[in-house]
């Protein structure tokens, strides 16, 4: 517990939009020294994009159910757009659904962040606390790879590809 106490203490807090003050690499360090093996690899199954399938009553369980419940409405709005209807959303906000696709995946992010608190409300210095702030700093890194420019020059190149020089 006290290892839980010190390494939550010693991270920098994290706020949704900003720039993460710590690299992915530099937590996984700090947790590995401070977790006992088993809560470390607990901590290394966690991930805010791709979540195993989780059995048991611990916080892997409900941020299963939090990633399931995106992609259900995500597979939502892609199959409504392909039928040309409106989106039956259930869990994310309805302002996912006229968003640009960069406006889109911030909603998301947003609704991710917020959804964390439900998981984390009451778990202070626990491993659940240090699994939300592992998934917080995931979003945030996410967020900030995104570059208008390289964005446009991967969109130009999928709409107008370069052609092959023949020789």
């Amino acid at each position: 517990m006290s290892n839980l106490v010190y390494l939550m203490s010693s991270l920098p807090s994290l706020s949704f939009g900003q720039v993460p003050p710590i690299t992915m690499d530099e937590f996984t360090h700090d947790a590995k020294n401070q977790l006992s093996a088993r809560h470390f690899k607990k901590l290394e199954a966690v991930d805010a994009y791709q979540m195993p399938d989780a059995g048991g009553k611990h916080a892997l369980q409900r941020f299963s159910r939090l990633i399931n419940k995106m992609q259900e409405d995500i597979s939502e709005i892609r199959t409504a757009r392909v039928h040309k209807r409106t989106p039956g959303l259930a869990h994310l906000p309805r302002t996912v659904i006229t968003a640009n696709p960069l406006e889109r995946e911030k909603l998301i992010m947003r609704w991710q962040w917020e959804e964390l608190d439900t998981i984390q409300a009451g778990e202070m210095f626990t491993l659940t606390d240090v699994m939300v702030y592992k998934l917080r700093l995931q979003i945030l890194n996410r967020m900030n790879s995104f570059d208008a420019e390289k964005g446009s020059q991967v969109l130009a190149s999928v709409v107008n590809p370069p052609k092959k020089k023949e020789e």
